[in-house]
């Protein structure tokens, strides 16, 4: 690039310029033969006229190739001021008044690089984004509470007991994805451009303005999706594959078992689905090991099954205000069950391990 425009400033030059003997010198590597015929050619001013004007010519229309790799401004711009510092204080050790000359003529081929350089650096990172990672913020509710959150987008919902949920500091990109383990309830803010995606470890949910609730503990089989109001799309990920599976209106809920690979849609009563935003834990034909591990989550308790047979038991109810006896008590009073309260255990960093119950089949006489 360089050579054909010093190639076009002395096309119409009387005296025969040898290009690489010049460029040789601008790059600070010219022998001692170079340096004395560029001072003959500067001798002629209407020469040294024609170099100033075309200099800042092609300073004015350098064109820009993004082909720049592993660009360092700071350094590079660094290097180039102290070379100018270096040439300064040659100029003024040099009593011929031709080093002037000299001395404004590589300046001026250092100085106008400056701009290139610039510009090929906003042109790289344009074209090849910075690779640093993303920021990352992550909530956890332990279990027996309920935590409220706000996302960077405005957007906001409660985490439930034993649930977790990463999201970026800033929503880039096309999507807004947040990942959650656990349960929450998510209000979003509309955004037509931006999706949002919820993504569990097997279910996806694509929003752009919608309440819904999400449910996915690692220890279910399903993964339960629940409408409020708007419009979801789920998508089923597997091996690295996703799928959709439909639509949810308001007032219905998606149950996908990715056991069985399976998924049913239902019409339900949101109020009851979302009620343990109240703090009610809601029974509805649930079985014995759903409510166990429900109430193992609300009460930070450690409830074991001895007797399989119990899992075969049905139950419909809801508990509010509650304590964990009164539950238990409760649901002796509704099945054949007896329950011992087993000894908590000191851990090594001297706190108490959960409470524990094992809770046994009684065997009516």
């Amino acid at each position: 690039m360089a050579s054909l425009y010093l190639n076009r400033v002395m096309e119409n030059s009387e005296e025969k310029v040898d290009i690489k003997v010049l460029l040789g010198y601008l790059k600070g590597d010219g022998s001692g033969e170079g340096i004395r015929r560029i001072n003959e050619w500067l001798n002629n001013s209407d020469i040294q006229n024609e170099f100033q004007k075309k200099n800042f010519q092609f300073w004015e229309s350098i064109p820009i190739e993004p082909d720049v790799q592993k660009y360092n401004g700071e350094s590079t711009l660094d290097h180039i001021h102290h070379r100018i510092n270096i040439e300064k204080t040659e100029f003024f050790e040099r009593p011929k008044p031709i080093s002037k000359t000299l001395y404004i003529l590589r300046s001026i081929a250092a100085l106008m690089f400056i701009p290139l350089l610039i510009s090929f650096f906003i042109l790289y990172n344009r074209n090849y984004p910075s690779q640093v990672s993303e920021s990352y913020a992550e909530m956890y509710a332990p279990f027996g509470t309920r935590t409220n959150f706000v996302l960077p987008d405005s957007s906001k919902g409660y985490l439930n007991g034993g649930s977790t949920l990463k999201f970026p500091t800033q929503f880039n990109g096309k999507t807004r994805n947040v990942i959650l383990t656990g349960e929450a309830y998510f209000d979003i803010v509309k955004n037509p451009k931006n999706a949002f995606v919820v993504s569990t470890d097997y279910l996806d949910v694509n929003v752009y303005g919608t309440s819904f609730n999400v449910m996915a503990y690692p220890d279910e089989n399903t993964v339960e999706v629940t409408l409020e109001r708007g419009e979801v799309e789920l998508f089923k990920r597997s091996n690295n594959n996703t799928e959709s599976i439909g639509f949810l209106k308001p007032g219905e809920s998606c149950i996908y078992n990715f056991i069985s690979n399976s998924s049913k849609n239902q019409t339900v009563n949101t109020a009851e689905k979302l009620s343990w935003l109240e703090g009610k834990l809601t029974f509805k034909y649930n079985t014995f090991s759903e409510v166990i591990r429900k109430i193992n989550r609300k009460y930070n308790v450690n409830i074991v099954i001895k007797d399989e047979i119990l899992n075969s038991y049905v139950y419909y109810g809801t508990f509010q205000d509650e304590t964990l006896d009164e539950v238990l008590n409760l649901l002796k009073y509704t099945a054949p069950i007896r329950f011992i309260d087993t000894e908590r255990k000191i851990k090594n960093d001297g706190a108490f391990d959960k409470r524990m119950i094992e809770i046994y089949y009684n065997k009516v006489k």
